[in-house]
């Protein structure tokens, strides 16, 4: 038993319980029971199932919401949003693909099918639980596969309602939960029951889970951290374009894989853009919420607290402690610094807070240079009105999701990173084919 703290006071509030090697293999069992009988399932009801769960979550919404920001944080307004709202839409999107996943192709004298791998361990984080566990949990029911979930144990109240959902809508021993820790995970992903895995976490765990999956040569989908950034061209629209890119780097109070927390302009903007991030980042002070525990807290003051000791990085606004007023919680202030090394560890290394960190570039091949300076490769946004060159500029950039100008986020697109950023793609037919295998038939 564990017994965890509210973000917003610091005071224990509930508790939680590790899944152990008996409840993995119970688990397991029961997924492999049920697996025949799904993949063999046909794309009415797969269809079906996904929008039963799309809409057993939609009727949970404000249940949801309440959970996601007593356990996590997030305020109310963007766990409805985005916390809930997402995962609905993603859903849906499974929904609307499941035929074409299931659509046989002919290729010369080929039938070529997609099959189901067949049990999925799914690993999930804390930051987005609810949408996480539905990304993975939607593309392997679309794919005819069985899971088994191992969501994070920080959030046992949103566990529960999403297995009250998922209880409603998923047939019996297709979709299987397991909370637990690190522990946990390893005991799942080491099952001689289990086919693939599918991993949503840090970096570190990221390394692990894949050298257990590949000692027994399972297949493993990663979708890790990321130092996504937003680059602004002189000819963008410099309040709009900042006003976004903070917004989304800020988003969760940055725990976010694909926050926009680095920030590139022209050199000739920088000191414009230095006096309007910093009044951007004060000013959302006040819209935050705070980070998951105490250990989050104390990660994000180390990096605040050794950028403000680096000579090449400059501090815009904030710094290390809590918002002025705030006696208590894990609220962080919201920070920026300028950098004009672009070696420093705030510029290469995943924070998972509310800090930015702003650069200059002065050429086009510096800005490529820069974008892609990190190991990660997650996200970038580019904010431009040469549409050829803006083109130009994303089509050198080592990112998985490019938005220009703001482009809305789409569920039934690909989404995942490059390197340090893992090494698949969830959401859409994509995500779909990830737990599919292809099997070609000559006649």
């Amino acid at each position: 038993m564990l017994v965890l703290s509210s973000p917003f006071t610091g005071q224990p509030d509930r508790e939680t319980v590790h899944g152990n090697a008996a409840d993995v293999a119970s688990a397991v069992a029961s997924a492999r029971q049920a697996l025949s009988g799904w993949a063999q399932s046909s794309s009415a009801e797969r269809t079906k199932v996904l929008t039963d769960l799309a809409d057993a979550i939609a009727a949970r919404s404000e249940q949801f919401a309440l959970a996601i920001t007593a356990e996590v944080g997030t305020p109310e307004k963007i766990a409805v949003a985005v916390q809930v709202g997402l995962p609905v839409r993603v859903l849906r999107g499974f929904a609307e693909d499941v035929e074409q996943a299931m659509a046989a192709e002919i290729i010369g004298n080929s039938t070529v099918t997609h099959r189901p791998l067949g049990v999925v361990a799914a690993i999930t984080p804390w930051n987005y639980p609810l949408h996480q566990a539905m990304a993975k949990i939607g593309a392997a029911l679309a794919a005819g596969c069985t899971i088994v979930l191992k969501p994070s144990e920080l959030v046992p109240h949103t566990n529960a309602i999403m297995m009250d959902a998922l209880a409603e809508a998923v047939p019996t021993g297709v979709v299987n939960v397991v909370p637990g820790d690190a522990g946990t995970g390893a005991a799942l992903v080491a099952h001689d029951g289990v086919d693939a895995v599918s991993f949503t976490g840090s970096v570190a765990g990221g390394r692990a889970v894949g050298e257990a999956a590949a000692r027994a040569l399972k297949p493993c989908f990663l979708e890790l951290g990321g130092k996504s950034v937003g680059v602004i061209l002189a000819d963008a629209d410099l309040d709009k374009a900042l006003k976004s890119i903070v917004n989304g780097g800020l988003l969760n109070s940055g725990q976010t894989c694909n926050a926009l927390t680095r920030i590139l302009v022209s050199s000739a903007q920088l000191p414009e853009v230095k006096a309007k991030l910093a009044d951007l980042v004060e000013r959302m002070t006040s819209r935050l919420g705070p980070l998951i525990s105490q250990s989050q807290f104390d990660r994000v003051q180390g990096f605040i607290q050794r950028a403000a000791d680096e000579a090449s990085l400059t501090c815009l606004a904030g710094g290390t402690g809590r918002p002025e007023g705030v006696t208590k919680g894990h609220f962080a202030r919201p920070t920026a610094f300028v950098a004009t090394d672009p070696a420093v560890e705030l510029v290469l290394e995943e924070v998972f807070g509310p800090v930015l960190v702003l650069q200059a570039y002065d050429t086009d091949e510096q800005l490529i240079e820069l974008a892609n300076g990190t190991g990660y490769g997650i996200a970038a946004a580019i904010w431009g009105e040469d549409q050829q060159r803006v083109a130009a500029i994303a089509g050198q950039l080592r990112a998985g999701q490019i938005d220009i100008n703001g482009g809305a986020f789409n569920p039934r697109a690909p989404f995942g990173g490059f390197g340090l950023s893992g090494s698949s793609r969830e959401m859409g037919i994509y995500g779909i084919r990830e737990f599919q295998r292809p099997v070609s038939v000559q006649v």
